[in-house]
């Protein structure tokens, strides 16, 4: 009888714990966001992000919508030039810079630029929120130029960087999103698995495909490991270049840039003297040219 009642308890107490068992896997989960906070200083911080689910892969082509042709007014078509000083030897093609909250702009000069047609800026790094992100969003849209955010991808929690990126540009469906991924390899960036699980998350709760920010190096290693993967295969390449001329590009997975990263403080330590000056920033502001009108720029900003 002793060893029946001990059974009994014993089984009871299984049972119970199985069942409590995917409650905890889900709040941990969803709790679990630890990405390095070591760089900016303002803006809010997700904590608890809520119970989240992994988005899960996705694997069939079908299930990524892609735009309607019909929509996009086309860019220059692709030649030498594109890959050649196309700010310098076309001067109908489009500039764009990128800012965080340690750029300074002054818009009274950028304004004398007419080919500055928009501004890409940092919304979000880790779980940190950039501080000038808001304010900058509405003088520029107030401006009239081009609006985009991007968040720098770091270690942890895939999901809860993706809630809070998606938290902070809110519900306007004119800003272009873009994910940065620094540097795959690196324990203080954002992985390739985690990369896929953000875009994963982005996709399912907007609908859209965030254009990708690489290097050249993080370009050739997301072009061998997701040169089949539907979502990758259908993104926009942001692709980091810091030179005049892109002799060797990593045409695995995409087989041409939507935007050009040419200049930086990488290649480029004195205002006025980089390879193309947008009036009103210094020399560490990021400039990028898109091969096209501002009109087809426009149309294919924010799909």
């Amino acid at each position: 009888m002793r060893k029946t009642n001990t059974f009994i308890l014993l089984l009871f107490t299984t049972l119970a714990m199985a069942a409590c068992a995917p409650q905890a896997e889900i709040y941990n989960q969803g709790s679990n966001g630890s990405g390095n906070q070591s760089e900016g200083t303002g803006g809010g911080e997700v904590t608890d992000p809520g119970e989240v689910t992994d988005p899960g892969d996705i694997t069939d082509p079908g299930d990524v919508t892609t735009p309607d042709p019909n929509d996009v007014v086309d860019a220059f078509p692709d030649d030498a030039i594109k890959f050649d000083r196309p700010w310098q030897r076309r001067a109908d093609t489009s500039i764009v810079i990128d800012a965080y909250q340690g750029n300074s702009i002054d818009w009274d000069k950028m304004a004398k630029d007419p080919r500055v047609a928009g501004v890409i800026h940092r919304a979000t790094i880790g779980l940190q929120v950039d501080t000038k992100y808001q304010s900058r969003q509405a003088t520029a849209k107030q401006r009239g130029y081009l609006w985009g955010a991007y968040h720098l991808g770091r270690p942890g929690d895939p999901i809860a960087q993706a809630q809070l990126f998606l938290q902070t540009i809110g519900d306007a469906t004119d800003v272009l999103m873009v994910l940065d991924l620094e540097d795959t390899s690196s324990g203080s960036f954002m992985n390739i698995t985690n990369a896929k699980k953000f875009m994963q998350y982005v996709y399912q709760q907007t609908g859209k495909i965030p254009v990708v920010y690489a290097n050249h190096s993080v370009t050739k290693s997301l072009s061998s490991s997701l040169k089949s993967d539907p979502l990758f295969q259908n993104s926009r390449l942001w692709y980091a270049r810091f030179r005049s001329d892109i002799p060797d590009f990593p045409d695995t997975l995409w087989n041409t840039y939507f935007l050009w990263q040419f200049s930086s403080e990488i290649n480029c330590s004195a205002t006025g003297k980089c390879l193309y000056n947008v009036p009103g920033t210094q020399y560490d502001m990021d400039i990028n040219v898109f091969y096209g009108s501002r009109a087809a720029l426009a149309s294919q900003w924010s799909l």
